[in-house]
């Protein structure tokens, strides 16, 4: 009795131990979700206001390969989007636009409901997809938060500087919410991440945790079903890997790690000099650290998902090219095998090393730099780091070689730019954090007084902080900032000249169309996506490549900007014709009277000439309303249009300086006037 009794107590408090213990995870749960969710919300306020403070232009992708196949979905092919050369020969797949384009239908609907005026829904759809990719951006800002938390564990200093890295990121300010495809891709990557089952590359351990379909977890919760994680990864990497094909590199460097086992000896080896040795690295590879059960849910699952997505892009390029394509395999056909991708730039070897991470990482350089060494280096280099756990080290050292490996893949590529290894950067980050936290932690403790030598350490902390900003502030408000500027006053002009009738009766109705000439380097501006009015047509250079040319013909293809740029005067000449000529004022008391009329009344539009204009397309223009160009032109531009109708409306500031030759300078607007009102001021205010 008296055992049993025994027995019996034992039993309860061992409950009574396994319901505080859970009662105790259940509080820790919930703090942790409510220390989730503010985070998330501060990041969608932060980077909306990032996305709608920038007034700068970037890269021409960021609308042409975006904003302008699907203004096309959204609203038909007769609604003026510039489609480029690769939209018409299906190199891209229709996924990323159509995720735009549902987002163009949303906005135009709201605004049909809420009776919005023109402008105000111009406004809207240019915001829109704004607003949408600054939420893809926070979700990647905080998914970094959450891989610094999986690496280094939840609350640590190296989690919270992981994610005061990528908040204070001028590049992420810069580049994040602006819609490209890297940027969703470096959101779906680092999404990924945080599902991938990084202890299958880990040596399996009797106490391994394991759960119900024998595979192993990451220890933190029994109750993660790792087949479903897994499943999420996939599909979101399958989605990077349709969007970006190069994406695939990622997870290539990550499943050989679950696959293979790379084991690092040091041996000291003799040199042909007496007396002279030098150590090494010696790397050997054996097969699968995974067990069977977890390597056949890879492979089965990868297969599953990677099908999945396959089918869901065919069919979305189905319905948007209205034909059976591939566009992955087109890609690559283009790209390498016809090498087009080198007429668009052709760049050094070592591009990604001088230029590529220096940009990404821009402050936290040597930070970022430092943390891949440390990663790779064997742990007993590196004493301050034995205590780290092996899924801490495991999962570092193949962040740095990912980090390693992917840009010298891509560098045997002619082509390169810095938002191609755009991915890496949320593992950068990662990585960075702890050098970053090692070398500032201790200065800005509140332990440490203000009187110790680490009060340098808090100077050199504000003076990068303030570094960061500056940067970040002149790259979105000062450095070309006339591409948007532009678009802004055209449709301005359009709002005011050709949605609004002028209050007077002797004055002619508003033309039907605005036209509008780019007389720029191709792509140099947004097109539809920020002209938005069908009523505003326009025409602009292009710079189709050489698809499917020769070699000869190739080596002597100039396309219509190269033309135009190698012999302006000549190209006006034949391409547009005579520019239109003044109308001169008849010299009666009568057209007086009627002039000041027409001023007094602010308009005097009913001597504009109407043009036609084209939407993108190459071969002969008429000469518009508006004639778009920079500084540099303004020389030539005067010479040709020497006593023409055209004179000086618009001039929007760029940036201090490019390396372009042909966009130096000011942005200038040209449009038609009619003179004659200028000598009537004149004469007014003599």
């Amino acid at each position: 009795m008296s055992q049993a009794s025994t027995k019996f107590g034992l039993d309860s408090s061992i409950d009574l131990d396994d319901n505080k213990a859970s009662r105790r995870h259940a509080i820790e749960r919930v703090k942790e979700v409510s220390v989730s969710q503010d985070i998330i919300l501060f990041l969608f306020a932060f980077r909306i206001l990032n996305a709608l403070s920038i007034k700068t232009f970037f890269q021409p992708d960021e609308f042409f390969q975006s904003l302008e196949p699907a203004w096309e979905i959204a609203f038909g092919a007769d609604s003026g989007a510039w489609i480029t050369w690769e939209w018409r020969n299906c190199l891209r797949s229709a996924i990323h636009p159509a995720i735009f384009a549902a987002v163009y239908r949303l906005s135009s609907g709201l605004s049909w409901v809420l009776h919005l005026s023109p402008p105000y829904r111009a406004d809207l759809l240019v915001a829109a997809p704004k607003v949408i990719q600054a939420i893809f951006a926070a979700l990647g800002d905080f998914y970094t938060w959450k891989l610094g938390e999986r690496v280094y564990g939840s609350g640590s200093n190296e989690a919270w500087a992981a994610l005061a890295l990528t908040v204070c990121s001028p590049w992420q300010w810069f580049c994040s919410t602006r819609t490209l495809s890297n940027c969703l891709e470096t959101t779906l990557t680092i999404v990924a991440l945080n599902f991938w089952p990084w202890q299958w590359s880990m040596d399996a351990e009797e106490d391994d945790e394991v759960d119900t379909d024998g595979l192993r977890t990451n220890g933190e919760r029994r109750d993660v079903d790792e087949k479903a994680k897994l499943r999420r990864c996939l599909l979101l990497a399958a989605l990077a890997c349709i969007l970006r094909p190069t994406n695939i590199l990622i997870w290539i460097c990550l499943a050989t790690f679950v696959l293979l086992r790379i084991t690092t000896r040091g041996q000291m080896l003799p040199l042909p000099w007496e007396g002279m040795q030098i150590w090494v690295h010696i790397s050997s590879l054996s097969f699968l650290p995974a067990t069977k059960q977890e390597r056949k849910v890879l492979l089965t699952e990868a297969c599953l998902c990677g099908t999945l997505i396959l089918m869901l892009s065919t069919l979305v390029d189905r319905l948007y090219y209205e034909q059976w394509t591939f566009p992955p395999f087109r890609f690559l056909y283009f790209n390498i095998a016809q090498s087009l991708a080198v007429f668009y730039g052709k760049n050094d070897w070592h591009y990604y090393l001088s230029q590529g991470y220096p940009l990404l990482l821009t402050t936290y350089l040597p930070f970022g730099l430092i943390g891949i060494w440390q990663s790779l280096l064997p742990p007993e280099h590196l004493p301050q780091y034995l205590n780290d756990s092996t899924s801490t080290k495991t999962i570092k050292y193949q962040l740095a070689t990912t980090a390693v490996l992917v840009p010298c893949a891509l560098s045997l590529i002619a082509h390169k730019e810095v938002r191609f290894v755009y991915p890496l950067l949320p593992l950068l980050h990662t990585l960075a954090a702890v050098p970053f936290t090692d070398f500032f932690l201790p200065g800005v403790s509140l332990a440490i007084p203000r009187s110790s030598p680490f009060t340098a350490k808090r100077l050199l902390l504000a003076i990068l902080l303030i570094i960061n900003i500056s940067i970040a502030t002149m790259t979105t408000t000062s450095h070309q900032t006339a591409p948007l500027t532009v678009m802004t006053y055209l449709r301005n002009q359009h709002t005011k000249h050709y949605l609004s009738q002028p209050p007077s009766e002797s004055l002619a109705p508003a033309p039907s169309t605005m036209t509008i000439g780019f007389l720029l380097p191709c792509h140099s501006t947004p097109w539809r996506s920020h002209l938005v009015h069908s009523s505003m047509k326009a025409w602009a250079l292009t710079c189709e490549p050489p698809v499917n040319m020769n070699a000869s013909a190739r080596a002597n293809y100039l396309d219509e900007a190269d033309r135009f740029y190698a012999n302006p005067k000549q190209f006006l000449a034949t391409t547009l014709g005579t520019p239109p000529s003044l109308k001169k004022p008849q010299a009666s008391w009568f057209s007086w009277f009627g002039t000041r009329k027409r001023l007094k009344s602010g308009f005097g539009r009913e001597d504009t000439i109407e043009a036609d204009a084209f939407n993108g397309r190459e071969g002969r223009k008429s000469w518009p309303d508006y004639i778009v160009f920079f500084e540099q032109m303004e020389p030539t531009m005067k010479e040709v249009l020497m006593g023409s109708a055209y004179s000086d409306c618009w001039r929007g500031w760029n940036t201090w300086g490019h390396d372009d030759w042909r966009r130096r300078g000011d942005m200038i607007v040209w449009c038609l006037r009619k003179q004659g009102n200028k000598r009537k001021r004149r004469r007014l205010l003599w």
